[in-house]
Formats: C-alpha cells, sequence, structure tokens
C-alpha cells in the first residue's frame, strides 16, 4: 500500500473534523456538552476555549493518523 490518496481540501477538512469531534465526545462524556461547548445564540455549537484546546490535540492524532496511511489534504500535495 504505497499510492498516497489526496482527498479535496473540503473533504478532508470535513472528515478530519467530524472523526475528532467524535472522539471528544466519546472521551469526554456529558463534559462534553456541560463544560466544553455551549449553544450561541444563532443555536451553533461552539467550543469553549478550553474545549477547542481538546479538539485540536485530537485534531493533530487524526490527521497524524491519516498521513500514516497516505490519506493526505490535496493543498498539501507539492508542499
Amino acid at each position: 500500500m504505497s499510492d498516497n490518496v489526496y482527498l479535496s481540501a473540503d473533504k478532508y477538512i470535513e472528515y478530519t473534523c467530524e472523526l475528532a469531534d467524535k472522539i471528544m465526545q466519546m472521551k469526554t462524556g456529558e463534559e462534553y456538552y456541560t463544560q466544553y461547548t455551549y449553544m450561541d445564540r444563532d443555536s451553533v455549537v461552539q467550543y469553549t476555549e478550553e474545549g477547542q484546546d481538546i479538539f485540536n490535540d485530537i485534531l493533530g492524532y487524526v490527521e497524524n493518523f491519516l498521513a500514516n496511511v497516505g490519506i493526505y489534504n490535496e493543498e498539501n500535495k507539492d508542499g
């Protein structure tokens, strides 16, 4: 398995963010809703500052895992 796969930026970001958020929900349990997220005035779920830090850490692991199996954002294809 040596061929790399490059996903469009939109698909890559969508996939990695959804996966990181699901992992965050599994890891933090009920605290995901009570401590790490809130609903803004437009009824959009936002992360608290601490929640954003947790999400960013998990997202980094998700991106590293995908890179380890040869899946990348197409925007990084030449870089």
